[in-house]
């Protein structure tokens, strides 16, 4: 059905992500381009896809591995925020200029339209009047090398929080990963560190690649430059993708990643035990939409205070999940309702039996109104 829809994206793909834009219920599509524009395609009645990329975003990063629609100012409407890594390729940099955009060395001829590109991560801030601002350098979202991102309140504040997979491995140097707090809405705040993410666990870095043989095979190769005998070339670890969810069901959110000629890495959350968790996961059951409710809009009201979330299913470059929602509520002492928008068109709110701090069960229900 490709041509016949008109999705005729020709680009060199990694990753995409369903939004509901222009709120028609149809799920519409952007599609990363690791070389070259983005394109963002609007469903049409569920019968066919139209190119509305230069009407929303003009200007897409140039190399794009990761992307995540989200509700980072908690404003009700979707943010989107881009992850671009092939830019970081055009020039090895030092640590200063990893929170920088990329200078790009590559010629235009390469490029092939580079005037439309932005040569790094990008964050378009959803607006009002239905378009977006891009303002990654003013949140502070650029880093290096980076590959997936995955979103969740890591602190349970209400904030939505950044993990950026990153590192380039073998022959490159080491990259760290990313967490970008989230500082209510203004900025996005490095607090890989701070929160243990980085170092890795026993101070890792390196590990052993390929068992080189300068006396045979390997001899011409730069690494045996004024060597002779075997030896193990070091390559550096580096991360792929992630997922955030509660592994251990104690009520903060955990990640979890791939690595790249690695064994993965679990990296498990300790604030329980450092705070009282205020919290709301929500697990959806379609009945008239699909079951897993992909697309359903779910909305959490507490007091003056409302967060915005979907179940699309993404969770990171290569990463996808179908786990509860999780809502972080910060200091708040009641949840008053939970609104959903049902794939199905259907509008549905729940007042009672929410717990703080449990699982919110909700099952699409027969009788809820649909819109004409």
């Amino acid at each position: 059905m490709t041509e016949k829809t008109g999705l005729v994206d020709t680009g060199w793909s990694g990753d995409a992500s369903p939004v509901d834009l222009n709120g028609d219920r149809y799920p519409d599509l952007y599609v990363l381009n690791m070389q070259g524009d983005d394109h963002y395609w609007e469903n049409v009645g569920g019968e066919r896809f139209v190119d509305k990329t230069k009407e929303y975003f003009p200007k897409t990063p140039w190399g794009s591995m990761g992307i995540k629609f989200f509700d980072q100012n908690n404003d009700g409407r979707l943010d989107l925020m881009l992850t671009d890594m092939h830019s970081d390729m055009s020039q090895n940099v030092g640590i200063p200029q990893e929170k920088l955009k990329s200078d790009m060395q590559w010629p235009e001829e390469f490029l092939q339209g580079g005037a439309d590109n932005i040569f790094g991560n990008a964050f378009y801030r959803r607006l009002e009047n239905g378009g977006f601002e891009e303002m990654s350098d003013a949140l502070g979202a650029e880093n290096y090398w980076p590959w997936g991102l995955s979103t969740g309140d890591l602190n349970a504040d209400g904030w939505d929080d950044v993990f950026i997979a990153s590192s380039m491995n073998f022959p490159f140097r080491y990259g760290v990963n990313s967490v970008l707090l989230n500082n209510r809405g203004k900025k996005l705040l490095d607090s890989e560190y701070i929160l243990g993410v980085e170092p890795r666990r026993g101070g890792r870095a390196m590990k052993p690649w390929v068992l080189m043989d300068c006396d045979g095979e390997d001899r011409e190769r730069d690494e045996c430059r004024g060597r002779s005998g075997r030896f193990e070339l070091l390559g550096a670890l580096g991360t792929r993708s992630s997922a955030i969810f509660d592994l251990d069901d104690d009520g903060d959110l955990d990640i979890v990643t791939n690595e790249f000629n690695d064994v993965p890495m679990v990296l498990i959350s300790d604030l329980d035990a450092r705070t009282e968790l205020r919290y709301l996961k929500v697990a959806l059951v379609g009945t008239r939409s699909n079951r897993d409710s992909l697309g359903a809009v779910v909305r959490v009201i507490s007091g003056d205070r409302s967060y915005t979330k979907v179940q699309d299913g993404v969770s990171g470059y290569l990463s996808h999940s179908r786990m509860p929602l999780y809502f972080g509520l910060g200091a708040a002492d009641t949840i008053d309702r939970v609104e959903v928008e049902w794939p199905s068109g259907a509008t549905q709110t729940v007042t009672d039996g929410i717990r703080m701090s449990s699982t919110l069960t909700i099952t699409e229900e027969a009788g809820t109104e649909v819109p004409e």
